[in-house]
């Protein structure tokens, strides 16, 4: 029998004092329709934590419950600067799973703009930098958010600086990698998900959702930003919905002092059909960049080198091949940053790293030539390797220019998709494999042996063999 002072602390609602897993409740912050969200802290550390703890009558139900602990491999996944940080995950004694996540001082968008009004365009502008960068690294990562809006965008400020931004709450988030367990049968079509103020043509219908999904809903946050609200409003979910299927769109400037070049960007989000909207979030992000500044898109323009490996097991994966994975993925990160990078994702399979060069001809020579020899030498050590298991790493190195600011949303003036865009520049191989692009080669052949690939000769990318 369970004594009547546990049972106060562990009711259907935690009480202070109340253990879960290392972090211990000091009270509730949020009651939710579908979890608790509670401040609690690390007996461990001392730092405070946010703890979502799912409503026991859901725990027998098996999608709601898979959902919940989705959203916990979703964000282990997702490791990026405007993207709430998991602590962990587990569950309560009584089978309630729950997931702690870093403590984020502030408040959502939502509540900024009811508390201040609309922002300026400059404003919405450098607040989508960070939701869109944050959106392409779930893109590039296979997962759509789906349930994009303000409630889930959290504001941080610190002092005189500059807001800054953190994209919450992956519960309706889907998966879209083909090889993840479950990932077909969690959705299924004809299932609606979302908010209906916040929701696309698609969404609605029942349909599988896309990255061109988060698209939509980006174009919906930017009028909510600049004008105080969503564009489509009703009296009920059904009189919303009949909007985003039916209705076109208004214009920002309509209700609000904005350039007419930012209607025609929420007007190309907004498009019911996904294949007339933005193909990606950086030529979103591009065309908005031209609509505030005049035309003047790709300011404080400068070039960034980045490595991409991704390790990958020949076969059915056993603990041997996932311990090499880890293993090898690690050196990859050490050599990122022993070459001066920054670790941007760090995946299950793959890390990408990158780094802004320098301005002066002979030290971004310099800083390739060290990037391209790190590499090297870890292809080096992957094939020293003895087999099995069998798992093969493939590192690709490219230099693009990007705009880079305050918090490096890492996006590219191009609007072609640029460094987090990796089909763009990324090569698989059947061995291990260095590959650099021409960007990342260019004056650099005389002290590289380098042969160009069968496949993608007319792109410039070549393997690089070794030294000369």
């Amino acid at each position: 029998m369970t004594p009547p002072g546990e049972e106060a602390l562990y009711g259907e609602e935690l009480s202070p004092g109340a253990l879960v897993g290392s972090w211990v409740v000091e009270h509730v912050h949020y009651r939710g329709p579908v979890s608790w969200l509670y401040r609690a802290r690390d007996t461990r550390t001392g730092e405070a934590a946010a703890l979502k703890v799912m409503h026991s009558r859901f725990t027998a139900t098996h999608t709601a419950l898979r959902r919940f602990r989705q959203e916990a491999t979703t964000l282990q996944r997702l490791h990026h600067p405007h993207i709430v940080d998991i602590l962990g995950h587990g569950e309560l004694a009584d089978g309630r799973p729950f997931i702690a996540m870093e403590w984020l001082p502030g408040r959502d968008l939502a509540a900024e703009l009811a508390a201040r009004g609309p922002l300026s365009p400059k404003e919405a502008l450098e607040v989508l930098e960070q939701v869109g960068a944050a959106l392409e690294a779930a893109h590039q990562a296979g997962v759509v958010h789906r349930d994009l809006k303000a409630q889930n965008v959290v504001c941080l400020r610190g002092g005189a600086e500059a807001v800054r931004v953190k994209l919450v709450d992956f519960g309706v988030a889907k998966d879209l990698s083909p090889q993840t367990p479950g990932a077909s049968s969690l959705t299924k079509t004809g299932t609606v998900l979302g908010t209906p103020l916040f929701m696309a043509p698609e969404q609605i219908r029942g349909e599988k959702p896309d990255t061109r999904t988060d698209l939509y809903a980006l174009g919906l946050l930017l009028f909510h930003l600049v004008t105080g609200k969503p564009p489509f409003l009703g009296t009920t979910p059904h009189e919303v919905e009949e909007q985003h299927l039916h209705a076109p769109p208004p214009r920002p400037s309509e209700r609000a002092p904005v350039p007419a070049a930012l209607d025609a960007v929420v007007h190309r989000c907004l498009q019911k059909r996904r294949e007339e909207r933005y193909p990606h979030v950086a030529a979103m992000l591009e065309a908005l960049r031209r609509a505030v500044h005049g035309g003047q898109g790709a300011v404080l323009a400068e070039r960034t080198m980045a490595l991409y490996a991704e390790a990958s097991v020949e076969g059915e994966p056993d603990d041997a091949a996932l311990e090499r994975m880890d293993a090898l993925l690690a050196s990859a990160s050490a050599t990122a940053r022993e070459a001066g990078l920054e670790i941007r994702v760090d995946g299950a399979s793959c890390v990408l790293a990158m780094a802004v060069l320098p301005e002066a001809e002979h030290e971004e020579r310099e800083a390739r030539a060290r990037l391209l020899a790190s590499a090297l030498a870890l292809i080096r050590i992957a094939e020293a390797l003895p087999s099995p298991p069998r798992v093969t790493l493939n590192v690709t190195v490219h230099v693009d220019a990007t705009r880079r600011w305050r918090e490096k949303s890492w996006s590219t003036p191009s609007g072609t998709g640029g460094l987090l865009c990796l089909s763009g520049w990324t090569v698989a191989s059947d061995g291990h494999a260095l590959v650099a692009t021409e960007a990342a080669l260019r004056g650099l052949e005389t002290d590289f042996l380098a042969e160009p690939l069968q496949d993608m000769a007319r792109t410039g990318h070549r393997r690089v063999m070794g030294l000369r």
